[in-house]
């Protein structure tokens, strides 16, 4: 046996210790990869649950102007201003879209409200043009649309009341 040198004790060295080192470093690749996806399902909720209460605020507010747009159609028509009644129309047809989107995006499941929205959206460009090509009696030409908002706004109230409970959640 002679004298051991350098590059033999590298050699022993290396060929001894890179298979325990290239596993650690195996299991610290993995782990890291873990606690990478664990951060990012986290952040991936996060941005769903922020989603969902911008969609619950947003229709919350909403629903509030809805209610307010119904208030200013009745005046409207009460006062028989034609014009105005008109412009609450299609106020209320626009922000009734709005509001038929949001609910589509939050996959509610509140069917009778969407149909509800449906239909007040339609009867609201109905009253729109009669009022505009030939305008009669302003209360029957409204009476549709009226009463499609009444039946709507009737199950937004209640729907407005259970979103504010789950903006907290």
């Amino acid at each position: 046996m002679g004298i051991v040198t350098f590059y033999e004790i590298v050699d022993v060295t290396t060929t001894s210790l890179g298979i325990p080192l290239a596993l650690a470093g195996f299991g610290l690749t993995f782990w890291q990869a873990h606690g990478a996806k664990r951060a990012a399902e986290q952040a991936r909720d996060a941005a769903e649950s922020t989603r969902e209460r911008l969609i619950r605020s947003s229709l919350i507010a909403l629903i509030h102007q809805l209610i307010k747009t119904e208030e200013e159609l009745d005046r409207a028509v009460h006062e028989g201003e034609v014009r105005m009644a008109i412009s609450w129309t299609n106020t209320w047809k626009w922000q009734a879209s709005q509001a038929k989107g949001l609910l589509k995006a939050a996959n509610s499941e509140e069917q009778k409200i969407l149909r509800g929205l449906q239909t007040s959206i339609v009867a609201s460009g109905e009253a729109k043009n009669v009022l505009i090509s030939n305008p009669g009696d302003l209360v029957a030409d409204t009476a549709n649309v009226r009463t499609s908002i009444v039946k709507v706004t009737g199950e937004l109230s209640s729907l407005a009341a259970s979103l504010g409970f789950q903006i907290g959640d």
